[in-house]
């Protein structure tokens, strides 16, 4: 294949030619897909760590530095701050300057800063520190972003959803941790442990390749050309014959203003709202896990709180497991059903158990209630992934999934208040407003106005319209 001296067009050359989207579906799935599957998931893990710990750490703060409900509510909502502000730049940069590139600094952010808060000397510099921590974790659909880009169509919707595996993972095996680290050492201890994971995951990116699509839209076809070749070498598959090309559009990476032409403003507008109600219910109920559970305790305290007991640790385990539950539903239903069909569903199901929640019922039954919402609410995050990733282009992918990751973070900075603070008022109160918001997400996921089920990624605005 020749290549012009600066290498951002190829020569004309008769000949058959290639696509990126047509050598991804040749090389098939398998052990190149799973090494980026892998990191992806270690970095998903990682970050479940850092934000199951906002629902274990908050009612030992809470006794221990004497804090308000209004200022337990501050610490999430700093991390979160901190997500709405990082979550569009990163996009941008991911963009403009590859995937491997945001998801360093993704992860760097979260180890550098979640260790550094576990010195936090006093209130303020918890939440300073936290909020930093949630500059970087703002970035973490870059993961799904990139191996979505390598997955051929047919396998694409079940492994991202299989990927809510490592979250999960995560999420359980940080209140295992919290259940023994905070009575044993205290919880500084468990604040510098959660940290270690997503250390290690700086280490584990070397092994990811950049994205292939990205580097064709960037000009980078040669760089491009050689990562499908060896991903296609370590399947065990080959490429079709012929060159590699790049799209006769000329394309701009990381448009902004993409996202508001007509074709996509719709979308967007969507989009944003159900990553709004997706972080709102979600991170609600991580924080009314501990927050249901101790707040009868409190009420008989003098000092307004009470520190998690080994059965209230062992109910957030049991809840939480409902993550795991809900993986086989989505992929049962995501092909079959549709995508838009699927998040109706379970959003409609998830609506169901927040208003259960409500009833007064015994501790088993609670528990069933708030695995079931975990399981719903888990399922909507994964759906509104992966929806987002099939619906944007190349050229705006990233920037369109941290646009909507804002919005999920300024859901997930307003949930405090209802769950904390709000729920410490009127628990039918709290809990009526995430039935509400349910309810919303499942009929804006009716009515979204393109279906992606067998849909390929498109590569740039143009080529989606046309395919349109």
């Amino acid at each position: 294949m020749k290549y012009t001296r600066d290498d951002r067009r190829p020569q004309e050359e008769s000949g058959p030619t290639f696509t990126v989207e047509e050598a991804v579906e040749a090389m098939g799935f398998g052990r190149f897909q799973l090494t980026i599957y892998f990191v992806a998931g270690v970095i998903n893990a990682a970050d479940a760590l850092e934000m199951m710990l906002l629902s274990v750490l908050s009612p030992v703060l809470r006794c221990e530095w004497y804090l308000s409900d209004t200022q337990v509510a501050l610490i999430t909502t700093a991390v979160f701050v901190g997500m709405g502000i990082s979550a569009p730049a990163i996009g941008l940069i991911g963009d403009k300057y590859g995937r491997k590139a945001a998801l360093l600094i993704v992860t760097v952010s979260i180890g550098y800063f979640g260790f550094l808060a576990t010195f936090s000397p006093s209130y303020g510099w918890m939440v300073f520190l936290r909020g930093l921590v949630g500059v970087g974790l703002g970035g973490s659909p870059q993961g799904s972003s990139l191996l979505a880009e390598y997955l051929p169509s047919k396998y694409r919707a079940k492994i991202l959803l299989t990927n809510q595996v490592f979250w999960a993972t995560g999420s359980t095996v940080e209140i295992l941790l919290a259940s023994w680290i905070i009575p044993q050492i205290g919880w500084r201890w468990l604040m510098a442990v959660s940290a270690i994971p997503v250390i290690v995951a700086v280490v584990f990116l070397i092994l990811v390749p950049e994205s292939s699509r990205y580097l064709v839209a960037a000009g980078r076809s040669r760089e491009a050309d050689d990562v499908l070749k060896r991903g296609a070498e370590v399947n065990g598959k080959s490429l079709p014959e012929g060159r590699l090309v790049q799209p006769s559009q000329n394309i701009k990476l990381g448009q902004p203003k993409d996202l508001f032409s007509n074709e996509y403003l719709r979308s967007t507008l969507q989009i944003w709202f159900l990553w709004f109600g997706t972080a709102f219910t979600y991170y609600g109920m991580v924080l009314i896990s501990s927050q249901v559970l101790t707040v009868s305790s409190a009420k008989r305290n003098t000092c307004k709180c009470a520190y998690l007991t080994h059965d209230d640790y062992v109910t957030m385990i049991l809840a939480t497991l409902g993550e795991f539950a809900c993986i086989p539903l989505n992929i049962l239903m995501i092909d079959r059903l549709g995508r838009k069909k699927t998040g109706a569903i379970n959003w409609l199901f998830c609506g169901l158990f927040f208003g259960l929640l409500q009833l007064s019922v015994s501790r088993g039954l609670l528990t069933f209630f708030m695995f079931a919402v975990r399981a719903f609410s888990a399922a909507t995050f994964s759906w509104v992934y992966l929806y987002s990733v099939e619906i944007y282009p190349t050229s705006v992918r990233t920037f369109g999934m941290g646009s909507a990751s804002t919005w999920a973070r300024i859901g997930a900075m307003t949930t405090p208040f209802v769950s904390q603070v709000l729920l410490n008022q009127s628990v039918s109160a709290a809990l009526s407003v995430y039935v509400v918001v349910c309810a919303l997400c499942c009929a804006t996921a009716i009515l979204l106005p393109v279906e992606t089920k067998g849909r390929a990624l498109p590569q740039c605005v143009e080529m989606d319209i046309k395919e349109q």
